[in-house]
């Protein structure tokens, strides 16, 4: 979350010292999601054949170094590929921790456990802005290297957005390999132990009171069998072999359901999350200088006057010679940005608790629907308390539904298809986010009325093709 979220915060800081148009802006926001759709199979792959524990600690403490990297970027283009290549190697880890802890944890603690990553995950949407709010306000600037480097306040926010990755890289060294790891690769007597010291850290008693003495034989796995210089071109005879049934029934047609919903969900929910930090500091800047205009223009009046790296900030679009200024973010962005994040929390809290009586469809229809409820005001909204609303309204339920897709997809397919369905629908989404970043600020040039149509015209979609999705109860389909 972190590694996509950081860019939203530098860029009204950040546009002046990399001469960023709005389409650049785009780019950078959208640039970690191809990193992390480029790298899903080359994770997967290592993933399966080199375990789960070395990877999660290389991978966490490589994302520290490319983000700390980053931040000594002097152009856009550096930037954009040190943000493609942390997106590339964050991938590593989002899929592999949700396999390394799901193996750690029984069936009864599973679904609760998930959830709870959830929830974190949410959070995080509201502990970066403060991070932000303690940093890029700063007037901090320093320059290295004889003036080719110059480093400041968001810069050094890029820096410490780095702590996250490299501590849970450090505590990933107190970690084991997990045991369903081992046993899928015949080392039964190292997963013993991994199951002695977890028995012994629960419970405080000696490892060797722990009641199993030994392990069964697991059939290993053909990719864990083979020689590494076959186990490429397994994965891919593999990959091909899970991907057919998806094109036959029973799966072909609620795999195209899930896809799009998947696809339109994350394409409108990530851009508007994404974007929402700028648009804040411009509609925050705009009443500062124009107090007496408060309540009398709306979002997209703000934005058409909006200053460019070569234009004044008055009601209409003046070029000037005048220096770059950048958006002056105040107080207001990060705290409002906070409450974003704290409402998305609370909206997947909220449906964790009535998911089961509920049921998931009837939370994504209802979630598409308020989501296109509020992403079309947006364009009317002439308050930033008013945004506040609508944005956090539009967020948290496009958040809510998210995971509830995830759970529909876990139960519409088999056990032998579950990994293969959650990769793809992921991947699908993050292709959606990466489209929906670089097309807003281009449908923003053409008119400003029509992201927010077309988004909500996505959302219309969405809500639609969930009527169409069966109550699946835990049951796959057949």
């Amino acid at each position: 979350m972190i590694d996509t979220t950081t860019m939203s915060y530098i860029l009204p800081s950040a546009e002046c010292d990399l001469n960023l148009s709005n389409v650049d802006k785009g780019i950078l926001n959208a640039v970690v999601f191809g990193g992390m759709t480029s790298g899903a199979l080359f994770w997967g792959f290592l993933s399966d054949t080199l375990g789960r524990r070395k990877l999660l600690l290389a991978c966490y403490c490589l994302l520290a170094s490319i983000t700390i990297a980053s931040s000594f970027s002097q152009t856009f283009w550096s930037l954009g590929l040190f943000k493609f290549l942390g997106g590339f190697v964050a991938c590593g880890p989002n899929a592999i921790f949700l396999a390394y802890l799901s193996e750690f944890n029984s069936c009864r603690h599973r679904s609760r456990t998930m959830m709870a990553v959830g929830i974190y995950a949410s959070l995080a949407v509201a502990a970066l802005p403060a991070l932000a709010w303690l940093l890029i306000p700063q007037t901090w600037s320093w320059t290295l290297l004889g003036g080719y480097i110059t480093y400041n306040s968001w810069r050094v926010f890029l820096t410490m957005s780095a702590i996250p990755s490299f501590l849970t890289g450090c505590c990933i060294c107190f970690f084991d390999e997990s045991p369903k790891f081992l046993m899928s690769c015949g080392r039964r007597d190292e997963a013993l132990r991994v199951f002695q010291r977890v028995y012994s850290i629960n419970t405080g008693n000696p490892p060797e009171t722990y009641p199993v003495k030994s392990l069964l034989k697991e059939k290993s796995g053909v990719l864990t069998s083979a020689a590494p210089d076959e186990r490429l071109s397994t994965l891919l005879k593999l990959g091909i072999k899970q991907m057919k049934p998806f094109l036959h029934k029973p799966y072909i047609g609620m795999a195209g359901i899930v896809l799009i919903i998947q696809f339109g969900g994350q394409w409108g929910m990530n851009t508007i999350r994404l974007w929402l930090p700028q648009l804040f500091a411009i509609m925050e800047e705009y009443f500062i200088v124009n107090k007496s205009m408060s309540g009398n223009v709306t979002m997209c009046d703000i934005l058409t006057s909006h200053t460019g790296p070569k234009t004044a900030f008055n009601e209409t679009i003046v070029v000037t010679d005048k220096p770059c200024v950048p958006v002056q973010s105040g107080d207001t962005v990060y705290i409002y940005s906070i409450i974003v994040g704290i409402v998305t929390a609370v909206f997947n809290l909220m449906a964790s608790s009535v998911i089961s009586n509920l049921g998931k469809k009837k939370i994504l229809i209802a979630g598409y629907v308020l989501s296109c409820c509020c992403v079309v005001p947006m364009y009317w909204s002439n308050s930033m308390e008013g945004l506040l609303i609508l944005a956090s309204l539009f967020v948290g339920s496009g958040s809510m539904c998210f995971n509830a897709l995830m759970s529909v997809v876990v139960d519409l397919f088999p056990t032998s298809l579950r990994t293969m369905a959650v990769s793809v629908t992921v991947m699908t989404g993050r292709v959606g986010a990466l489209l929906g970043n670089i097309t807003f600020p281009v449908f923003l040039e053409i008119s400003c009325l029509v992201p927010f149509l077309f988004l909500g015209s996505i959302m219309f979609v969405c809500s639609s093709l969930a009527f169409l999705l069966p109550r699946t109860n835990g049951k796959a389909l057949e």
